[in-house]
Formats: structure tokens, C-alpha cells, sequence
């Protein structure tokens, strides 16, 4: 072995292999466009650019409303990265905060509504004929 001389070889589980399963998620229908990160910045960025002329704004009033700097607001609506936390400041900004909830749509029922309106069975009493107690000690 070279390097370090205390190095062990990995073996087992941890021998690059991860034990860990993703959650399925749906997949898409075959015949839906696949689109890179690239693409998927490009056209959110266009998105956030048509709801800022809709509502009238030019980029350094909407980077002031949403407190970012023009040239974030720039990088994200030419889809040149930006981040999470700037993408929802701007669509707050902007009254369009409707669009992440899309991403993460509110459960029409709940779970915990789905319990609590169960009929719960009824609950019986087990029992037990008892057993007579000897009162010599044995």
C-alpha cells in the first residue's frame, strides 16, 4: 500500500458501496423532455424575468424590494445560478409566492385527520378469573 502506512483496506458495507435507498419518487412519462440543471435554471430565470415586466419593475427596483443586489437578481434570471433563498425573496417580492407551492403542494388530507377520524374499536377488558391467595405464606 502507499500513503499512509495506518490505512487499513475498506471491506464490507463500507467498501464504497452505501447502504442507503433513496425514496422512489414518480418519474416523469417517457415521452417527457428531459431538461439539464442548465436548462431548468435558463427557463425559471426567463419565468422570474416575464413576472417582473408583468408587474412592471425594472431589475433594481425588484433586487430593493427583494433585498438582493442587481447582480443577483441578474445571475438568476439569466439562469446562471443562483440560490434557493434568492429565488423565493424574488417571487415574494413580486406576489408570486403561489408558484413554489407547486413544488410542495399541501396534503389535501392529513394524516393525523385520517387517524382522528377513524372509528376507533372498542376497547374490552381482558379478564383474568383470579386465583385463590393461600394465607400460610407458601
Amino acid at each position: 500500500m502507499t500513503g499512509n502506512p495506518v490505512a487499513r483496506p475498506r471491506s464490507g458495507s463500507y467498501a464504497g458501496k452505501s447502504t442507503y435507498r433513496r425514496p422512489m419518487i414518480d418519474q416523469p412519462p417517457s415521452d417527457a423532455p428531459v431538461r439539464s440543471t442548465d436548462e431548468w435554471e435558463a427557463r425559471i430565470g426567463s419565468q422570474v424575468r416575464a413576472l417582473r415586466l408583468d408587474a412592471g419593475l425594472d431589475q433594481i427596483s425588484l433586487a430593493r424590494r427583494a433585498d438582493l443586489s442587481t447582480s443577483t437578481l441578474q445571475s438568476l434570471e439569466n439562469g446562471r445560478g443562483s440560490t434557493l433563498a434568492s429565488l423565493v425573496r424574488v417571487l415574494r417580492a413580486l406576489g408570486a409566492e403561489d408558484a413554489l407551492d407547486a413544488l410542495a403542494p399541501a396534503s389535501a388530507v392529513s394524516p393525523i385527520d385520517v387517524l382522528r377520524s377513524a372509528d376507533p374499536a372498542p376497547r374490552r377488558r381482558v379478564y383474568r378469573p383470579r386465583t385463590p391467595r393461600r394465607r400460610d405464606g407458601s
